[in-house]
């Protein structure tokens, strides 16, 4: 058995950004800032990892429509590795595509009405 799957809670760090392909189909992306702490008194630490996340579809339709910079999120998905060509060299990649998103605390995006 495999299993593919990621799961963050966090703010955007920006507004959603929205892009439609020629075929129409919708792709959004947002970036989440996600907070950890670990130790415990005074050998206690903090990290902040930022995560680019990518939908699709009525996913991403949904995303940039409310969901704007500071906005928290749940969100789940699946983890994909990307290969491609850059200046005749093979660079590797990862993408985080979203397949659920729950709203936990909106802010809409600039230029968007809250909904």
């Amino acid at each position: 058995m495999s299993h593919n799957m990621f799961q963050f809670i966090g703010n955007l760090t920006r507004d959603t950004e929205l892009h439609n392909s020629q075929g129409g189909s919708s792709r959004a992306i947002f970036d989440v800032a996600v907070n950890r702490t670990w130790g415990k008194g005074a050998d206690k630490q903090e990290r902040t990892d930022f995560f680019r996340i990518k939908s699709f579809g009525a996913t991403a339709d949904s995303a940039a429509r409310y969901l704007g910079k500071g906005s928290k999120v749940f969100v789940q998905g699946r983890i994909e590795n990307t290969r491609f060509e850059k200046d005749g060299k093979t660079e590797f990649g990862t993408d985080f595509i979203a397949e659920k998103i729950d709203y936990l605390d909106t802010k809409a995006p600039e230029g968007q009405p809250q909904g």
